[in-house]
């Protein structure tokens, strides 16, 4: 059975994406079509500033095919601030999606600041219990939690982890693929040390080489002799200055059809637009 490989973005909504990937004078509510015409998966990261809503998302859906699909990140107030209270809410945001088929899972990233404590699994629970039956994807920053037992723990939560390509650095969690169910996810924040402890925009201004990015690729192929990876999703972070976009581009053109064992996931066909009738001045399908 061919791996299905999915690569995407953080994030979509740049303004300074366009004129280099989004063409020259597109507005912001065109971005996620156009974006969908080139990859075939987003990560919505907004979510973890601004709890989302059902209808929020689901207008997010309308303007993207059927197959695009959607990984939804956890807001702050769960992921750090761990209010209970939010879960509820967020589950009934999120299955919106679920029902239209365009939820791949949900991104629950702890900050650095979480170490690996039985309070810190307690609330995990909490979160895995509150999401039952979504796919929920949880990416550590602290070290502390990069130990054997890690992903014996997480299959009895039902949980699956994130590796992560960021810089080496004594509390970081390692750079690598501790494999975690059948599905791998991937997210590529940056490599560069000197600037991971500044502020957001420097710490992913990061351009990957095409040697970087060959890596994950050879881990692929490493860890999934057996073809027990159904799924690997490859979400790039490091969104300054296009390139997130151009770095999954040339993942995607790494990739291509080369190995006849990884079958890349192709961005869906675009939306047909709306045929003008008689009787369109008196409807309101504008969104």
């Amino acid at each position: 059975m061919a791996t299905n490989i999915w690569i995407g973005t953080s994030g979509y909504s740049y303004p300074e994406w366009i004129g280099d990937f989004y063409p020259t004078g597109t507005r912001a509510e065109r971005m996620l079509p156009f974006y969908a015409s080139h990859f075939p998966i987003v990560e919505l990261n907004f979510t973890f500033y601004r709890p989302p809503t059902r209808p929020m998302l689901v207008r997010l859906a309308e303007k993207t095919p059927s197959s695009f699909q959607f990984l939804v990140k956890l807001p702050r107030t769960i992921s750090h601030e761990q209010r209970p209270l939010d879960l509820p809410g967020f589950r009934h945001a999120v299955e919106g999606l679920r029902e239209r088929g365009q939820l791949t899972g949900l991104l629950a990233q702890f900050p650095q600041s979480m170490h690996c404590t039985r309070a810190a699994c307690d609330w995990i629970g909490t979160i895995s219990k509150e999401l039952a039956h979504l796919d929920l994807f949880l990416e550590f920053r602290h070290r502390s939690w990069h130990r054997p037992g890690l992903p014996a723990w997480l299959a009895e939560q039902r949980l699956s982890l994130v590796a992560v390509d960021a810089p080496t650095l004594p509390d970081l969690f390692p750079r690598g693929w501790m494999p975690s169910g059948s599905t791998a996810y991937v997210r590529l924040h940056s490599r560069d040390a000197a600037k991971w402890y500044q502020s957001g925009q420097e710490r992913y201004d990061y351009d990957y080489n095409d040697a970087e990015l060959a890596e994950w690729i050879d881990e692929l192929t490493r860890h999934n002799q057996q073809g027990q990876i159904q799924r690997v999703l490859f979400l790039f972070n490091n969104c300054q200055r296009t390139q997130a976009a151009v770095n999954a581009q040339r993942m995607q053109t790494l990739l291509g059809i080369h190995r006849s064992d990884l079958q890349l996931v192709q961005p869906p066909l675009p939306i047909e637009p709306r045929q003008t009738t008689l009787f369109a001045s008196m409807t309101s399908e504008e969104q």
